[in-house]
């Protein structure tokens, strides 16, 4: 992890569109992996066991959903997004 936990927080920015309207009860926050999940941001890369990870959740539908992004896409995202504020 390259930033500190809490600039991880996306809840505002819709990082790939889990929380488009359609979602009930949506969640994020950072997570450590208790098992290995996909990168679903772009990389499509493990994420492994005890690695970082920022998950998305909640119900489209009545069904439960839920994601997760590997804090190596959200470093490069973090990036792009300072760089312009400079």
């Amino acid at each position: 992890m390259k930033y500190k936990p809490e600039d991880y927080s996306i809840s505002d920015t819709g990082f790939y569109g889990l929380d488009d309207g359609n979602i009930e009860h949506y969640e994020e926050k950072l997570v450590k992996c208790r098992k290995p999940h996909k990168c679903m941001a772009g990389c499509e890369k493990e994420i492994p066991v005890g690695e970082y990870a920022i998950r998305e959740s909640g119900f489209m539908d009545g069904v439960p959903v839920s994601s997760y992004t590997c804090t190596d896409c959200m470093d490069k995202w973090l990036d792009e997004i300072l760089a312009n504020e400079e």
